[in-house]
């Protein structure tokens, strides 16, 4: 149930590597994005001089912009679950918003991979397929066990862990709730599986192409048909833009119907939960949205 897991921590995690890190892992994001780049690519020196401040701007405009911005979203959320009546609407609502505030990081993450995908040889393309094939294997040693029970169970396991850091200790009747909900969800490891693949394929594809635009247009410059900058650089923006389209809404209609289906029991998980929560628990949670709000808050400055 990774949408549980993900409902509760993705909007606070995505630049940092831990969230129990959070101000030394924001405030070092750039070089943490390098090293983590550095690893999927092996970076030559050119290629990190240019990153670095391309990835401080980056950061510059998270803190400023976006950083106020999913502050608000946590107090919409801190709002939201203070209610006696949370409904599974009201909770994919939220998701949403946290959705497409990572997706506005995407989007400001475009100039740079246009920048970047020219300089990568054959062999880091290589790296990097080995990488994303080796990251799809991990996923699938995680959720996608032999048996139906193993599946349940793995996924149980987690979506305990997560709902234990949010509201603290849980009953029996909470932890049966979760297991009944999951068992409910008819969850399809290999629609997931395959949906990685095609997003993996789409990322290898996409740099390929930014490669054969720069490669087509050197030509065009050597017979002398010169083209414009400006038409160039939107159609490398189109190409890229339309992967991150693809991962917000993908192109694979089954699984789509799929993340749906998914998406609204995980909803309905939460809201039933919510609804099953004591005073106690929901002012564990409403202090584990408040630290997180504080702690941003500060990252502002």
């Amino acid at each position: 149930m990774r949408l549980f897991k993900t409902i509760f921590i993705i909007f606070f995690c995505y630049l940092i590597s831990s969230c129990s890190f959070i101000k030394t892992g924001y405030n070092n994001a750039p070089k943490l994005t390098i090293w983590w780049l550095n690893d999927y690519f092996n970076l030559t020196p050119t290629q990190t001089q240019a990153l670095e401040p391309a990835l401080n701007n980056l950061h510059n405009w998270h803190r400023q912009q976006q950083m106020p911005e999913i502050i608000t979203l946590l107090n919409s959320m801190q709002t939201v679950f203070a209610s006696d009546n949370v409904t599974a609407d009201a909770v994919c609502k939220q998701v949403q918003a946290f959705k497409f505030s990572i997706y506005t990081l995407q989007i400001e993450t475009i100039p740079i991979i246009i920048k970047v995908a020219p300089t990568l040889s054959h062999q880091q393309m290589a790296r990097f397929q080995k990488k994303l094939d080796k990251r799809a294997q991990k996923w699938k040693s995680q959720w996608w066990q032999d048996s139906e029970k193993e599946q349940l169970a793995a996924r149980f396991d987690k979506a305990k862990d997560v709902a234990k850091k949010v509201y603290g200790d849980l009953s029996n009747d909470q932890l049966t709730l979760i297991k009944q909900r999951l068992a409910q969800a008819n969850i399809k490891p290999a629609i997931s599986y395959n949906e990685i693949i095609r997003r993996n394929n789409d990322a290898i594809n996409i740099l390929n192409a930014l490669q054969d635009v720069n490669q087509n247009s050197d030509h065009s410059n050597n017979v002398g048909s010169e083209p414009n900058a400006d038409q160039l650089a939107e159609a490398k923006s189109k190409l890229v833009q339309a992967v991150f389209d693809r991962l917000q809404k993908s192109p694979n209609i089954i699984y789509q119907q799929y993340a749906t289906e998914i998406a609204k029991n995980s909803c309905e998980t939460i809201a039933n939960l919510h609804a099953t929560a004591s005073a106690k628990q929901r002012s564990h949670a409403k202090k584990w949205i408040d630290d997180y709000i504080v702690q941003l808050t500060a990252l502002q400055i």
